[in-house]
């Protein structure tokens, strides 16, 4: 199931909000560092990457938005 939804702009992108939800409750219960590892595994696993996107930009744009929010 992909959860990432359309690209809002250069590196930015819009995210399902049950998949921020998810993310920041994760943020409650784990360090920094295990929630990172989780993100970069599900980018890997559950997201489609389109014409121009990397797994790194996708990576750090949802980190930052779950810390960020």
């Amino acid at each position: 199931m992909n959860l990432k939804n359309t690209k809002m702009s250069e590196n930015k992108f819009f995210w399902n909000g049950d998949t921020l939800d998810y993310f920041s409750e994760l943020a409650i219960r784990k360090t920094n560092s295990e929630v990172k590892k989780a993100i970069e595994e599900f980018v890997k696993l559950d997201c489609d990457l389109e014409e121009g996107e990397t797994e790194e930009m996708l990576i750090n744009d949802l980190v930052k938005q779950v810390f960020n929010k």
